[in-house]
């Protein structure tokens, strides 16, 4: 005959693995960037990593720690660089480190993030892990090309140094949204793609840092 100990402690490890199965389950890890920020303002991101917050919040970086209870987001000891920025990004990222220390339910999948208190929502898409990635700088024309892949579209044209050819590019930048007669150096991130379409290219580029650009004059 066993000892009742014996399957006392085997249901209190079994309780202790499905609640800590279930905690982990319900805590976001990843990059999450705004969708829902105005065409004026930069996108928040947020970066969960085990028990760690991190990222942009409008004008600053923030960090701290957070947990996820009962539903809600609970964020400790946040703090941010201080650099100053406009009036009005100043407003709006004081108001979202208060939302964040507010306790807002938090709702995500491996795509979307929401986060909501009261009448206040902020939606964040899910970024790809970059970790992997290859960094790279390179140069964007200020105007597109026409090209065929499958069938005619306009392609961006790029260049490693002032020096290169300028070469086509048969896809998008994700992340960049470049103007028509703006010249651009993006810091980029690089990641190949397995299988990608005939009028595809093999490498997935993803935008890090915008880190010049110039409108040049037309006539």
């Amino acid at each position: 005959m066993r000892n009742p100990r014996t399957y006392a402690t085997a249901a209190l490890l079994s309780t202790i693995t499905v609640l800590t199965a279930c905690q982990q389950q319900d805590t976001p890890t990843g990059q999450y960037l705004q969708l829902n920020a105005a065409q004026n303002e930069k996108p928040f991101s947020l970066q969960f990593d085990q028990g760690r917050l991190s990222g942009f919040t409008g004008c600053n970086r923030a960090m701290g720690n957070f947990t996820v209870d009962e539903g809600k987001l609970v964020v400790s000891q946040l703090a941010g660089t201080m650099m100053a920025c406009q009036e009005d990004a100043m407003q709006r990222e004081q108001a979202f480190h208060s939302f964040l220390q507010s306790g807002p339910a938090l709702s995500y999948d491996n795509k979307m993030l929401v986060l909501r208190k009261d009448d206040t929502e902020y939606r964040f898409s899910a970024q790809p892990d970059l970790s992997n990635a290859t960094t790279r700088l390179i140069y964007v024309a200020p105007e597109r090309k026409s090209c065929v892949g499958i069938a005619p579209m306009q392609c961006l044209q790029v260049r490693d140094t002032p020096e290169d050819a300028w070469q086509l590019h048969y896809g998008e930048i994700e992340g960049f949204t470049p103007q028509p007669g703006v010249a651009y150096r993006l810091r980029i991130k690089e990641m190949p793609v397995a299988n990608p379409p005939a009028d595809a290219p093999d490498r997935r580029w993803i935008l890090d840092m915008i880190v010049e650009q110039q409108q040049l004059k037309t006539e």
